[in-house]
C-alpha cells in the first residue's frame, strides 16, 4: 500500500492560517511515509497584500470556489474566523463531501448542531481539536466513557489568565496588563471576547454539545468577565489564600444542567489554580468519582495549528464524525437558584455600627459569614475603608437581593464587588 496524499484548501492567513502553512511546510520536509499533505490553495481577500508568511503567489485566490468547487481538495481548513462567511464555507464544503477542520468556536457554539448534522450526513470528518485545545482529548473520553460527567471547572482563555496572572506578579491594575497583553500579541485591540467571557462561553457550548450531545443556546448561560478585578482583590485573595481565575464551569444532577462562566476564587496552589500565563487546563469528576484533568496553551499561533495538523492526521488514517445525539435535553439550572460561597468587598464610611449593619442585612437574606477582613482606617475626606467578607454555602439570589440592599445604604462608597468562590475538582 502506497503513501496517501491528500490535498488541502485553506482559508484564511491570519494568525492560525500562517501557522498551519510553517508547520504544513515542516512536515513536508520529515518525509513521512505513509501520508503526504499537499496544500492546493489559499483563499484570502487580499491575495497582493504582504504577508509574515512565506508562500507561493500562485497559490493564491480570492475566489473560494477554487477550492469548494475543485475536486482534488479533499480537506478544507476555515481559518478566517467570523460567523457568516465561515458557516457558508463550511457547510459548502462538507455538502460537496470535502472533510473540514475548524478553530471557529463562536460558530462552533452558535451552529454547532447544523454543522454536526451535515458532517454525518455526507460521511465526513469535522475536525474542531483547534476551537478548545486544552480539552479536546480530554472531551473524546467523556464522549465514549459509559460515566456520564457530573462536574466540570476550566480556565479556557489564555488571554484572561495571562492578564490576571500578570496582575498578581507585577502587582499591576487590569487595564495596565491589559495593554502588555496587546503588545505582545496575546490579546486582540478590541478584547472583549476574551475579557468578557464570550471566548470561555463558546468553548464551554462547544464541549457540553460534545459530552451531552446538544449545544446550549449563549443567551442561556451566565456570562461574567474580569474586568471588575481589581489589583486589591488579586491581594486579598493571596491573604485569604486563593487565587482569582476566569472559569468554565458545567455541572449535572440528574436531569439538570447548570453552566456558566464568570471570575472564581481558587484554593491556591491546587489543581488548575496552579496554571498561569496562557496555560488553559480542566478539571472533570464523573458519576462514580473519578477525577481527571488536563492543560495545554491556551494563546498563540502554533498550539491552535498544531491541533489542526492532529486532525488533519485523524482524517488521513480514516476517521469521521461521530455525536452523541440526545433525545431528550437537560434541563438548565437558574443563576439564581445555583448556591455558593462568596468573595465580598465593601468600600464603606469608618464607622462605629458600619460591620453590623452590613452583616445584619446578610443575615435578614439567610446569608452566613464565614470571615471577615477590614483593611485599615478611613482617612481624608472619604474616610473609606474596605471590608471583606467570605461567606458560607448561599443561594445567588439571596446575595444579590442583600447586596442591592446594602448598596442603598448612605455608609456605602462604591458597588459591593462579589466574586463567587468555587471548590476544585483534582
Amino acid at each position: 500500500m502506497g503513501k496517501k496524499i491528500l490535498h488541502i484548501g485553506l482559508f484564511g492567513l491570519g494568525t492560525v492560517g500562517g501557522g498551519v502553512v510553517k508547520l504544513l511546510s515542516r512536515m513536508k520536509n520529515e518525509n513521512n511515509k505513509d501520508y503526504e499533505f499537499i496544500l492546493d490553495k489559499v483563499a484570502v481577500k487580499h491575495p497582493k497584500k504582504r504577508r509574515s508568511v512565506a508562500i507561493s503567489p500562485h497559490l493564491l485566490t480570492d475566489n473560494p470556489q477554487e477550492i469548494l468547487e475543485n475536486p482534488k481538495i479533499d480537506i478544507v481548513i476555515e481559518a478566517i474566523g467570523g460567523i457568516n462567511q465561515s458557516k457558508k464555507i463550511i457547510l459548502q464544503a462538507l455538502r460537496n463531501g470535502k472533510n473540514v477542520i475548524t478553530a471557529n468556536k463562536a460558530l462552533l457554539a452558535k451552529e454547532g448542531e447544523l454543522i454536526f448534522n451535515e458532517a454525518i450526513r455526507n460521511n465526513c470528518y469535522l475536525g474542531i481539536r483547534a476551537s478548545n485545545n486544552a480539552v479536546y482529548r480530554l472531551a473524546e473520553n467523556l464522549i465514549f466513557s459509559p460515566f456520564k460527567m457530573k462536574k466540570l471547572i476550566g480556565i479556557f482563555n489564555g488571554t484572561s489568565n495571562y492578564i490576571l496572572t500578570q496582575m498578581e506578579r507585577k502587582r499591576e491594575d487590569f487595564s495596565s496588563a491589559l495593554k502588555k497583553a496587546q503588545a505582545i500579541g496575546y490579546a486582540e485591540q478590541n478584547p472583549s471576547d476574551d475579557v468578557d467571557g464570550y471566548d470561555t462561553a463558546n468553548k464551554l457550548i462547544v464541549l457540553i454539545g460534545l459530552v451531552f450531545g446538544y449545544f446550549i443556546p449563549a443567551e442561556s448561560l451566565f456570562i461574567e468577565g474580569i474586568r471588575k478585578i481589581s489589583y486589591k482583590d488579586i491581594l486579598f485573595a493571596k491573604e485569604l489564600g486563593y487565587k482569582i481565575k476566569l472559569l468554565a464551569i458545567a455541572q449535572r444532577k440528574g436531569e439538570e444542567l447548570e453552566v456558566r462562566v464568570h471570575p472564581a476564587l481558587l484554593i491556591r496552589d491546587k489543581g488548575i489554580a496552579r496554571l498561569n500565563g496562557i496555560e488553559n487546563g480542566v478539571e472533570v469528576r464523573d458519576e462514580i468519582g473519578v477525577e481527571v484533568g488536563m492543560q495545554a496553551p491556551g494563546a498563540g499561533k502554533y498550539p491552535t495549528a498544531m491541533a489542526v495538523l492532529e486532525d488533519l492526521v485523524y482524517i488521513a488514517n480514516g476517521r469521521k464524525t461521530s455525536f452523541p445525539w440526545q433525545k431528550k435535553q437537560l434541563n438548565l439550572k437558574d443563576m439564581n437558584e445555583i448556591k455558593t460561597e462568596y468573595y465580598l468587598r465593601f468600600n464603606v464610611l469608618d464607622r462605629v455600627g458600619v460591620l453590623a449593619k452590613i452583616s445584619g442585612i446578610l443575615g435578614n437574606h439567610d446569608i452566613s459569614i464565614n470571615s471577615v477582613i477590614q483593611k485599615g482606617r478611613g482617612k481624608g475626606l472619604n474616610n473609606a475603608v474596605s471590608i471583606i467578607m467570605l461567606t458560607h454555602k448561599a443561594k445567588e439570589r439571596d446575595i444579590q437581593n442583600s447586596l442591592r440592599e446594602i448598596n442603598n445604604l448612605p455608609i456605602v462608597r462604591e458597588k459591593p464587588l462579589l466574586i463567587r468562590v468555587e471548590e476544585g475538582i483534582c
